[in-house]
């Protein structure tokens, strides 16, 4: 499940992605989502990094994985509808296909949670 909104921002080593949850959304239970979802948007901030780094270079869209976390901070339990949130994935280690990215979540200038994740690509 597609879960970014847009994709705000692309360098070498970081993407910026967007996330609004609206009412209908499958995440959404009385108009909140649990703030464990942030894992998920930081695991697909990491896939739009790989996946628009390969488009740029002339290659095609690959599949991916999320291998797991060793530490995410959550500093909310919820998050509201409506609320516009913010992902920043920073690539730190690269041993292709996998790497680890260091992740923040911001709704406004509040930091929601911050983690490190580790990905593999596929082919």
């Amino acid at each position: 499940m597609l879960m970014i909104d847009a994709m705000a921002a692309h360098t070498e080593d970081a993407c910026t992605c967007l996330k609004t949850f609206r009412a209908g959304d499958p995440l959404v239970e009385d108009g909140r989502i649990s703030a464990l979802a942030v894992i998920e948007l930081f695991a697909q901030t990491a896939a739009a990094h790989f996946g628009y780094a390969g488009l740029i270079r002339g290659g095609a869209m690959s599949s991916g994985a999320l291998l797991g976390t060793r530490r995410i901070d959550l500093s909310t339990g919820e998050i509201a509808v409506g609320e516009e949130i913010t992902i920043v994935a920073r690539r730190v280690m690269a041993i292709p296909p996998m790497a680890q990215f260091d992740c923040e979540a911001t709704i406004g200038d509040r930091v929601i949670a911050r983690g490190s994740i580790n990905v593999a690509m596929g082919a």
